[in-house]
């Protein structure tokens, strides 16, 4: 999210809790960011938001092999139990600029997104690079607008 706002790299530290993040209005469209840490103790929290969302960013480092199952099942969680059926998921696997790490269509195909029943896409992204930050959000907020 600091890279769409400021178009530059920022060093962050890892969410932790659900952060109120910024409004953005982009012509008749207005859209909350909340920013919901991935840690367990958070988890729990998730509900609450995702069940009122329209639309869901999942973001996964491409790179974290370890954790990997720990995504795919948090993002299970998510798409079965929820998010209603019209919502629109953003898969952005993240960390692009370091050399290791799953590439897209393997992600795409083990993460199970082709057998979803919503509209989705997925972005092999960098937030140092900028790579695909502003063409994923673009996707996002016109099939935001279109919804």
């Amino acid at each position: 999210m600091k890279y769409l706002e400021t178009g530059e790299f920022v060093k962050t530290q890892p969410t932790m809790g659900i952060n109120r993040g910024e409004t953005i209005r982009i012509e008749k469209l207005e859209i909350n960011i909340w920013d919901m840490g991935g840690q367990d103790d958070f988890r729990v929290l998730w509900p609450e938001v995702n069940e009122k969302s329209d639309g869901v960013v999942f973001v996964v480092d491409k790179n974290d092999v370890m954790k990997f199952e720990e995504a795919y099942k948090a993002f299970q969680e998510i798409v079965e139990h929820q998010i209603h059926d019209d919502v629109i998921v953003l898969v952005l696997l993240h960390k692009a600029d370091l050399p290791e790490g799953m590439d897209r269509s393997r992600f795409i195909q083990e993460f199970g997104l082709v057998d979803l029943p919503f509209k989705w896409a997925c972005y092999e992204t960098s937030a140092k690079t900028g790579q695909n930050i502003f063409e994923s959000f673009k996707w996002f907020f016109e099939q935001l607008k279109e919804g």
